[in-house]
């Protein structure tokens, strides 16, 4: 019996992801992307295996008109993996942490 439900589970999961590469596939690129420093280069930068990577693609970044859009873009659709904005995963994941514990103790603060 566990076995169906792992399968199932499996086929949902296959299917969401489908559902949602579909809609990326339709979507256009924000318009901020114009000005990117990164606009056109090897996409491939960006999703890194290891820190020498990571820390190649944030040097891109710096200094990069759009990177606050950028990074705000992949904070809003909570995008898991790359460098995005001049931030990594990792960095990412801390400032949404921040943030939430930020928003936690104003809230807390205005009671």
């Amino acid at each position: 019996m566990a076995g169906i439900h792992r399968t199932a589970g499996a086929q949902v999961g296959r299917r969401q992801a489908t559902d949602r590469a579909d809609r990326i596939a339709g979507m256009q690129p924000p318009p901020w992307t114009e000005h990117a420093h990164c606009r056109g280069m090897d996409p491939s930068i960006f999703f890194p295996s290891d820190g020498i990577g990571v820390q190649e693609a944030v040097a891109v970044c710096a200094g990069c008109p759009v990177r606050d859009a950028c990074l705000d873009y992949a904070l809003e659709n909570r995008i898991q993996h790359g460098v995005f904005g001049g931030h990594s995963e990792r960095s990412r994941d801390r400032l949404l942490r921040e943030r939430r514990r930020a928003a936690r103790t104003s809230v807390d603060s205005e009671r």
